[in-house]
């Protein structure tokens, strides 16, 4: 189902390149607080998706975070108004595969299961079982579920990306001394999230999967709008100009809707390997890694082992350095965020660390 008519998206994307604008402070993490509509409602923000081997064999772990604020009380974690989807297609198409539903009601969710991994917004598919908020449920056909508060696995040196879209915007040359500048701190220690984790039997998979997340609304008239996607990490917040019309835009595609959005991210890699002098032909590069990032999904194999580098990305482990990584993929040459990983992971299931509320 479109979700956006491609005259409207190309009318976005004239607009959003008569006016590039690369401002903005905050930057929060790989999808914080993307829009007006999350900013204001926390629980229903999508941040970081993982995709690896299950600590179960035959098995494949996804991992949505969401809300960068959780807190007590009435949609304090989870949005009751919102349906929280994993995609995970099974072909290059995006025709067959699974849609798997999270609705909350409370402190307690209900899980569906759609045969098609884009499928009308707001479509749940069958009911396959119910959990409760901090606990994990085992139901049919294998699947293991939790969801709950989690310290977020994120980290990522803010104040130095600041001063990278400060050159950027300005057309200075990049200087590779930005990322010392912060004193080795992430903004996100201590921070906390909420997670929702799947563990799937590779049975329901097919040998090369592409997986994307998702967030629909309820409308007041009973029909759902789609407010959230991501997939690639920071994908958005580092590729895409910072003009808050055309993130709301691409918020609302879906994988097989992305084709307008190449040469804009190729226009963002190509003046930032211009500014880096990193590369012979910036226009080839930056048409080049547009090409690979689009459309924007995290392609995985099941069974093997998961890795998330710039030249190799196979899912996204817990363990990755995705800034750094996506970084060195804008800028054209190695870079590193000069923080260290906090390691906010575990090998066993849920993956994330639970934790509580205060």
């Amino acid at each position: 189902m479109k979700l956006m008519t491609m005259k409207k998206t190309v009318a976005v994307t004239a607009a959003i390149l008569g006016s590039i604008a690369l401002g903005g402070t905050q930057a929060l993490a790989s999808h914080h607080f993307e829009t007006t509509l999350v900013q204001q409602k926390p629980a229903l923000n999508q941040l970081d998706n993982y995709v690896f081997a299950s600590e179960r064999p035959d098995h494949t772990a996804f991992i949505m975070n969401v809300s960068s604020t959780p807190k007590e009380g009435d949609d304090g974690i989870f949005s009751s108004e919102a349906l929280y989807n994993i995609h995970v297609s099974n072909d290059d198409k995006f025709e067959t595969g699974h849609t798997f539903s999270l609705q909350f009601d409370g402190d307690k969710y209900t899980l569906y299961s759609s045969d098609k991994p884009n499928g009308p917004v707001g479509e749940m598919g069958t009911k396959i079982g119910e959990g409760v908020v901090g606990k994990t449920a085992e139901l049919s056909d294998g699947i293991q579920v939790w969801a709950g508060v989690a310290k977020d696995p994120f980290y990522g040196n803010s104040p130095s990306l600041h001063l990278l879209r400060t050159e950027l915007n300005s057309g200075q040359p990049y200087d590779p001394d930005i990322w010392s500048q912060s004193g080795g701190k992430s903004i996100f220690v201590g921070r906390k999230s909420a997670a929702i984790v799947l563990d799937v039997p590779n049975s329901m998979l097919s040998s090369t999967i592409r997986t994307f997340m998702t967030t629909d609304v309820k409308q007041d008239d009973d029909s759902w709008q789609q407010i959230q996607f991501s997939a690639n990490p920071l994908f958005s917040h580092i590729m895409l100009f910072e003009n808050e019309a055309l993130k709301e835009a691409y918020n609302r595609t879906r994988p097989d809707m992305q084709d307008d959005y190449k040469p804009i991210a190729a226009a963002r890699i190509s003046r930032a390997a211009t500014l880096a002098k990193s590369q012979d032909d910036p226009i080839k590069y930056g048409n080049e890694i547009a090409d690979q990032l689009i459309p924007d999904v995290l392609t995985y194999k099941p069974g093997t082992e998961a890795t998330f580098t710039a030249t190799e990305r196979n899912g996204r482990p817990l363990d990755d350095d995705a800034m750094s990584v996506v970084l060195t993929m804008l800028l054209g040459t190695e870079t590193d965020q000069k923080i260290p990983n906090p390691k906010l992971h575990t090998d066993t299931f849920p993956y994330v660390i639970p934790t509580t509320l205060n």
